[in-house]
């Protein structure tokens, strides 16, 4: 027996249009012009992971293993280049908006071309050209909220579940979903969704017990995010940013009330919940570029406002105005303060930092590299640090977890090696810009153990 059909449902096979390719095409233009934001706290243990060191024993930081796993697998299969990182950057969006483009394919031409530019301005106005994690989970966004829709706990969960590798603060989707399947009245789903959820975290827990990390995982991952608060971060948003937030959700929320059963085999419900679940990712540190994962469901609602709104004449060129007055705002935003220049930040944004780079893949390939700065250039020295032992020299506040702070100062004393630091006042050969390498002999004192 053939399913019913509903209204909006998506037919099988999603075959080019000339929205799709336009959509697509203003995507890419945008994603090779707009700089790239290659945060350290990422890719520097992605470089260090790819050339043998393990994250958790050896590199020490709070985020899941998800991201700099995956940027790892990249650079072990493809180098260590500026390319790399771009692309990177660039694949897990363009699949998110795919996804928005099939999810709203039954949709009138305005209503489509609404959804991919509400994507393409609010997310991208939000820094998602970069390697943050959010920007990679916006690509489960969709199929969990289509999966708890059609009644497959399991598949959800486990798209959680990575979402949760990703980026630990994920949890709250399972917490949107246990409530989403409470108010339905399946206590069984959301029982399993929850236990299911679960259960990737805890295999990548086995995998890193058996490589010796298992312990540190858990640690790093659980009990340090819980017990270490810098006290510069806040979760409390700015009203600009809380009102960015409300008329983000506004549409997506106004088509849930309207919504009736049967209007879409993917309820606007469960869109609401999954975007709900992923903007709470904000929280313990509130920042808009936190809440990227929402903006794929929040996308398609917007679409299913229009569309819902349409039908009704006195209230369609509120909706049309709504939805503009968001967009091309966000879109104003992200004009006005993106740079276009095509560079990465903090990877190769300036001359110097290039300049710093070639004079230190010039030393011989076992110097052991300490740096003091934000950039990265431990990735693009090709070097490693003393002891292959890393934390971020910034994040003082870790020094004390595993005393990894002792345990790095005693091998770079023992190792001797380059300390590469900001000038100040010196001057002299071994100073390229705003930067200088020092020289350091090692002592022989000390242990890393």
């Amino acid at each position: 027996m053939t399913p019913r059909r509903t209204r909006g449902a998506i037919p099988a096979g999603l075959t080019p249009d000339f929205l799709v390719i336009a959509a697509l095409a203003t995507h890419l233009l945008l994603v090779f012009t707009l700089r790239v934001l290659a945060w350290p706290d990422v890719t520097i243990p992605a470089y260090l992971w790819s050339r043998g060191m393990l994250l958790y024993r050896d590199i020490k930081f709070q985020h899941g293993p998800g991201v700099m796993g995956t940027l790892a697998l990249a650079f072990w299969a493809f180098g260590v280049h500026t390319w790399v990182v771009r692309l990177y950057a660039i694949v897990w969006p363009l699949v998110a908006h795919i996804f928005v483009l099939r999810y709203t394919r039954s949709f009138g031409l305005a209503e489509r071309a609404f959804a991919s530019a509400f994507f393409l301005a609010v997310f991208f106005s939000f820094e998602g050209n970069s390697n943050w994690p959010t920007a990679v989970m916006a690509v489960a966004a969709l199929p969990i909220a289509a999966n708890l829709s059609r009644g497959r706990i399991v598949r959800a969960g486990l798209l959680i579940g990575t979402a949760i590798l990703f980026k630990q603060t994920a949890a709250y989707v399972v917490v949107a979903a246990f409530f989403g399947l409470a108010i339905e009245r399946k206590f069984r789903s959301a029982a399993l969704v929850v236990l299911v959820s679960c259960i990737p975290y805890w295999v990548t827990v086995l995998v890193f017990a058996l490589l010796g990390a298992g312990s540190e995982m858990i640690r790093w991952t659980l009990e340090v995010p819980l017990t270490i608060r810098p006290s510069f971060i806040s979760s409390w948003p700015s009203v600009f940013d809380a009102s960015v937030l409300l008329f983000a959700f506004l549409p997506t929320f106004t088509d849930t009330l309207l919504e009736r059963p049967g209007d879409y085999e993917v309820r606007s419900g469960w869109l609401l919940f999954v975007a709900a679940g992923f903007a709470a990712v904000v929280y313990p540190r509130f920042g808009l570029p936190q809440t990227l994962a929402a903006v794929p469901c929040l996308a398609v609602g917007a679409a299913r406002f229009l569309r819902r709104l349409s039908a009704r004449p006195l209230l369609r060129t509120a909706a049309y105005g709504l939805v503009a007055m968001f967009t091309f705002g966000r879109a104003a935003i992200l004009v006005a303060g993106g740079e276009f220049d095509g560079k990465v930040l903090f990877w190769d944004h300036e001359p110097a930092l290039d300049a710093l780079a070639v004079r230190l893949r010039a030393l011989p390939r076992g110097t052991p590299l300490h740096s003091t700065l934000w950039d990265n250039v431990l990735p693009r020295s090709g070097l490693l640090p003393p002891g292959h032992l890393y934390v971020n020299p910034y994040f003082t506040w870790f020094f004390g977890v595993d005393d990894i702070g002792n345990r790095f100062e005693a091998a770079f004393r023992r190792t001797g090696g380059v300390l590469v630091e900001y000038r100040g006042a010196a001057s002299g050969p071994d100073v390229i810009g705003p930067y200088r390498i020092v020289r350091v002999e090692p002592q022989g004192t000390g242990t890393a153990e």
